[in-house]
């Protein structure tokens, strides 16, 4: 019986250890599981971060290259904003070289050039705003500078009419200030100094006229001028052959003479002297001149 009881004891002690034993296997084996799965777990979320933050890197790098081509589309004839789009552009660059290094887990760098390329497009629409601002103001300036040719035009218009009728009115004034000779004639004497009208014979001629009055013509001492031509088309020349100014030239003359005008009327006579034989048959003609006009003509036929 002792001996019955000692083998149950020692068996009851073996079964113990045994089921300790197995307890702490499948402890240990529950142990390496939860490791193993958790494990499994991490290198999974891991693995789908990964691609998650590279598909992200791709993304990024297409949106600069996009980023990139709208600032090269940007165009303005500001030299200042031209210079700086070409420092964007250039920092652009870099950043696109900087993100192809950038290793796809490096979340924290990614994120920092998604926050740069955010600022990037913030920037691009500032200049854009500038740009339009500027070409508004552009196209104001240039409307004004429109309206400003289009009244200098007008301007110059009004002032080339006015300018044309103010020439107008002085060459009216001009025309009308004047003097003319009126009643006029020519008479020719012999030796004797009687009227004669054989042209071999004559040794004066005669013009006669009136100096009309003329209240706008300006007053003072004047010379009168005739000019004389025989009928052959020749001039009858003073012997000191003395000119006087005629439309921009100077012309010779046969006689003159001096008076006081005062806008009245006036008569004259002027004297031509020549040598007796010296006129030859025919019409006589005779231009009277003062103040650089022509302002009256008159005739006498010699037989």
């Amino acid at each position: 019986m002792d001996n019955l009881k000692d083998f149950e004891s020692a068996n009851g002690n073996g079964n113990k250890k045994y089921v300790v034993i197995i307890a702490i296997e499948t402890i240990l084996l529950a142990v390496m599981c939860v490791l193993y799965f958790t494990k499994q777990h991490t290198t999974t979320v891991q693995q789908v971060q990964i691609v998650t933050v590279s598909a992200e890197k791709d993304s990024l790098a297409a949106q600069y290259q996009n980023l990139l081509a709208d600032y090269e589309n940007i165009e303005t004839t500001n030299d200042s904003i031209s210079a700086q789009l070409e420092q964007q552009k250039e920092h652009i660059r870099e950043l696109m070289t900087e993100l192809k290094t950038t290793k796809s887990e490096n979340k924290a760098q990614i994120a920092k050039m998604k926050k740069e390329l955010k600022t990037l497009r913030d920037v691009m629409k500032n200049f854009v705003h500038q740009i339009d601002s500027l070409n508004t103001l552009n196209i104001q300036l240039t409307e004004e500078n429109t309206e400003v040719k289009k009244q200098i035009t007008a301007a110059k218009k009004e002032n080339k009419q006015l300018t044309q009728k103010y020439e107008e009115s002085q060459a009216k004034v001009a025309k009308a200030s004047v003097i003319k000779a009126i009643n006029s004639s020519m008479t020719s004497f012999n030796a004797k100094g009687k009227p004669a009208n054989k042209a071999k014979k004559i040794k004066r001629l005669a013009v006669s006229f009136t100096l009309d009055e003329n209240p706008i013509a300006p007053r003072g001492n004047k010379k009168v001028y005739v000019r004389i031509t025989s009928p052959d088309g020749l001039m009858l020349i003073n012997k000191e052959q003395d000119t006087f100014k005629f439309e921009d030239d100077k012309i010779t003359f046969s006689a003159l003479r001096q008076v006081d005008y005062k806008g009245e009327k006036i008569d004259m006579v002027i004297y031509y002297e020549c040598e007796e034989g010296e006129l030859k048959t025919g019409v006589y003609k005779t231009d009277i001149f003062c103040d650089g006009n022509m302002i009256g003509t008159t005739e006498i036929e010699l037989k």
